[in-house]
């Protein structure tokens, strides 16, 4: 039977998944840092923007390939 290159689809599986949840996160950052930014404390406002805005840009591909869960 042919063997496919099922290692290709694991870590686009992955790397879906890991960017899914990086996002999930980045959203779950913004939202502290609009109620933190309400509540007045600029300084972990700030923080907390930032720490979203690194999660949506951080590579998910390079994330998924350090899982150690996915087997090929």
């Amino acid at each position: 039977m042919g063997t496919g290159n099922t290692e290709g689809r694991n870590v686009d599986a992955s790397s879906s998944d890991v960017a899914r949840l990086l996002r999930a996160f980045a959203m779950r950052a913004f939202v502290l840092a609009v109620f933190v930014g309400i509540a007045g404390e600029s300084v972990l406002t700030v923080i907390f923007a930032l720490i979203g805005l690194g999660l949506l840009l951080a590579p998910a591909h390079a994330a998924a390939e350090r899982r150690e869960d996915v087997v090929p």
